[in-house]
């Protein structure tokens, strides 16, 4: 009986490969070894996975599902890349550019990059009709006045488009970005002839100009690929196989996917498609001795003119044309450092430049992670990643409370109790605000003498002061700033206070102290003097550690607070729990515009990187809430060739939710249609049997084994987890749950045991 057994499961699996290599489109390419895959690939879990139990399923062949379904919880994953706050490159040149400044500047890029910038641009000679030419390639990137920056800068929502929101961008115009093939020497390209041309490597392609217009803004030149070919050869070129049939004299009999032409030497023609160029013949009387060179692709030989689209671009809308100039004229090339016009008659243009604006969110612009790349990937020009982390913003927010308990504080002014009218302000932040001790003045009480830190903070309006030394009245409001302590016991104190009489915009009020966002970095203080009751504007006054590291050195974040007739705080803006577009405002420094935010309903980020959180949404609530980073935010500009290595950033693993869809065997009525994951054997589950080619009186194994099984299910897969017993079931999906501790490859594997701690996989 034992010997029956073994011939009948010799049988079984003979039977199984049979049906595997009779599938012809992918069950020998399906391999345990690359499980998760495919019903999790790279923490992506596949919606058309589908666990399939018996109608009349054991309580062990559910749980052999549900421990696979559990690690396909455990694997979804979403990949977060954080920001690098430094990146390094091989092969290229990186900067950090704050946010709003341009970068091409001399500040922190050159207007041109040559080979010691960049390593794939050359710097060397050629040789031009017998005689050597230094020359070199170089990006141009360009300053130019009376433009609308001037240079491509890295924009945010505030200083150019509001549907950029929190996001960064590089905006710049047309022109502005260049490569530009230079000579050091004086030569005359016109004397480029097709049997002596100039030829030169550009954009990282062979360029042979064979002959240039009078005009000095035109020139014609072969453009496709260049093949050496033996009689016999073939190639492909544009998807279609080209075959050198024969040669003769001056002459290459061509075929391009079986249609013959005849072209001569230095000629061109359209075969099928493919423009070929014969360059060169060389016939002998041995065929097989004979060959051809030839240029080929859609394009083979064109002539261009300055302003023509480049190479392989769409002609109605290229991306990217040409910038000729003087080619005519025995000079050197342009050495303007504008990068705009030649430096006079005497010298050549030879450049490729950018035909795309990019000023708004229509433009589809470059964001982070995303490159301006040159044709043929040549150069790019990068916004690699932003220097902070979003781990490493914390939240400020400023809010009325109409019933603030100010009562610990033992502030004798009565109004300070259980339900003042006061501004709120709180952080994420352990210790993110830093009140420095005030100096007692006319204008000004110090409470507390030492520095302190706090996560709460509340301004209190009133016509007296808690120390009733200030002279208030009603022309003067006076406002007292309490904080809540982080040692124990946590109770509100009063700090100090100051009123609102002349020179209070250099009074600070606090400091925020968010990493290294810290001292001097963001200061909250009074934006104007307060002289009356109707209101008082307080801004977070921002400037960066080093002033030109902020476009216009400062920037301020202005809120408008309302007082009632009493001198109290009463609302954000003019009226309660209503947005309004100034009591919100953006003040920056330099060429940007002041911006009211009250009643934008987009997340807005500053240039030092603060982000303003739902304006409109935010204001409603008589509330301002800001995200705030570590540090200025920077953007890393990384310039790179197409062989450069860019390191950078970080990834990490956010857990994904997902929804496991469970189905009957005879609620499967087309098994196509999902990844199946089958549990269960032939007599306990029909779909066993009808995808694997099993039967319950064929089913071989014996107690303690279990198989488990992938097999191709036309364009998806489908995998058996099955033992002789539903104990075996549910040892078999343990393993399978645990597939990285077992030796799974291959398309079968039996699980062996006794116990659910007592597993093999062989």
């Amino acid at each position: 009986m034992q010997v029956l057994k073994n011939l009948k499961k010799i049988a079984a699996l003979g039977t199984g490969a049979v049906m595997l290599g009779a599938t012809l489109t992918g069950a020998l390419a399906a391999d345990l070894g690359d499980y998760p895959a495919p019903f999790v690939v790279n923490g992506v879990y596949d919606d058309s996975n589908v666990f399939v139990y018996g109608n009349q399923a054991l309580a062990d062949d559910t749980a052999a599902m549900m421990d696979i379904s559990s690690s396909f919880q455990f694997l979804a994953k979403t990949p977060v890349v954080s920001a690098g706050t430094t990146v390094s490159v091989t092969g290229g040149k990186t900067e950090q550019v704050p946010l709003g400044q341009g970068f091409s500047n001399s500040t922190y890029f050159d207007t041109s990059l040559q080979d010691d910038d960049v390593s794939t641009l050359f710097d060397g000679k050629i040789n031009f009709q017998g005689t050597e030419y230094d020359t070199s390639e170089e990006l141009q990137m360009c300053d130019v006045g009376g433009q609308k920056y001037g240079e491509p800068f890295v924009a945010t929502s505030l200083m150019t488009d509001d549907d950029y929101k929190r996001d960064v961008f590089f905006e710049l115009a047309k022109d502005k970005i260049k490569y530009a093939y230079r000579f050091d020497k004086t030569i005359n390209l016109s004397s480029a002839i097709a049997t002596n041309p100039l030829e030169i490597d550009f954009l990282g392609k062979n360029l042979k100009i064979t002959s240039v217009a009078t005009t000095g803004d035109s020139f014609t030149a072969r453009v496709g690929d260049e093949f050496t070919l033996n009689a016999g050869d073939s190639v492909t070129v544009a998807g279609k196989t080209v075959t050198l049939e024969n040669v003769g004299g001056t002459t290459a009999q061509l075929s391009v996917d079986g249609v013959s032409k005849s072209i001569g030497a230095t000629l061109t023609s359209t075969v099928n498609g493919v423009e070929i160029t014969v360059d060169s013949v060389i016939s002998r009387n041995e065929l097989a001795e004979s060959s051809a060179i030839i240029i080929a692709g859609l394009q083979a030989t064109e002539s261009y003119a300055d302003g023509d689209a480049y190479v392989g671009e769409d002609t109605d809308d290229p991306m990217w044309v040409w910038d000729i100039v003087g080619l005519q004229n025995a000079g050197i090339s342009d050495t303007n450092g504008d990068c705009e016009t030649s430096d006079g008659t005497a010298n050549n243009i030879l450049r490729v430049e950018n035909n795309f604006d990019m000023n708004d969110d229509s433009d589809n612009p470059t964001g982070v992670g995303q490159c301006i790349n040159l044709p043929n990937n040549y150069l790019s020009v990068c916004l690699d990643s932003l220097s902070v982390a979003e781990a490493d913003y914390k939240e400020v927010v400023m809010e009325f409370k109409s019933d603030a308990d100010l009562s610990d504080s033992n502030c004798p002014n009565t109004a300070a109790d259980t339900s003042a009218p006061a501004i709120y302000l709180s952080t994420t932040q352990s210790e993110g605000f830093d009140l420095r001790a005030f100096t007692n003045g006319t204008t000004v009480l110090a409470n507390v003498s030492t520095n302190v830190k706090s996560q709460e903070v509340w301004l209190f309006a009133d016509n007296i002061d808690c120390g009733n030394s200030l002279v208030g009245s009603a022309t003067e409001p006076v406002v007292s700033v309490f904080y809540k302590s982080v040692d124990s016991p946590r109770k509100v104190k009063f700090f100090g206070a100051y009123n609102g009489t002349g020179g209070t915009t250099s009074f600070n009020i606090l400091r925020l102290n968010v990493g290294n966002t810290k001292d001097s970095n963001i200061i909250l203080q009074p934006a104007v003097d307060f002289t009356t009751q109707s209101n008082i504007s307080l801004k977070w006054h921002v400037v960066a550690d080093t002033l030109t590291d902020l476009h216009g050195s400062a920037e301020d974040i202005w809120t408008q607070w309302d007082f009632d007739g009493s001198a109290n705080f009463a609302a954000l803006g003019d009226s309660l729990t209503t947005e309004e577009a100034e009591e919100l405002q953006w003040v920056p420094g330099g060429r940007f515009s002041r911006t009211n935010l009250g009643t934008k309903d987009e997340d807005h980020r500053t240039s030092y990187g603060i982000v303003i959180v739902d304006p409109k949404g935010s204001s409603s609530s008589d509330k301002v809430k800001l995200l705030v980073p570590g540090d200025q935010v920077m953007a890393n500009v990384v310039i790179k060739g197409s062989s450069a290595t860019v390191t950078s950033g970080s990834t990490s693993y956010v857990p994904t939710k997902i929804s496991p869809v469970y189905m009957k065997a005879s609620e499967v009525s087309d098994p196509t249609m999902f990844n199946l994951i089958v549990v269960g054997g032939p007599c306990a589950n029909s779909l066993a049997a009808s995808v694997f080619d099993m039967s319950c009186d064929d089913w071989s194994f014996e107690e303690g084994e279990a198989v488990v099984k992938l097999v191709d299910n036309g364009n998806k897969v489908a995998m058996l987890v099955a033992g002789t017993t539903a104990l075996d079931t549910q040892r078999a999906g343990k393993a399978v749950a645990s597939s990285e501790n077992y030796a799974f490859s291959g398309s079968e594997k039996m699980v062996k045991g006794a116990t659910l701690q007592d597993i093999t996989v062989e």
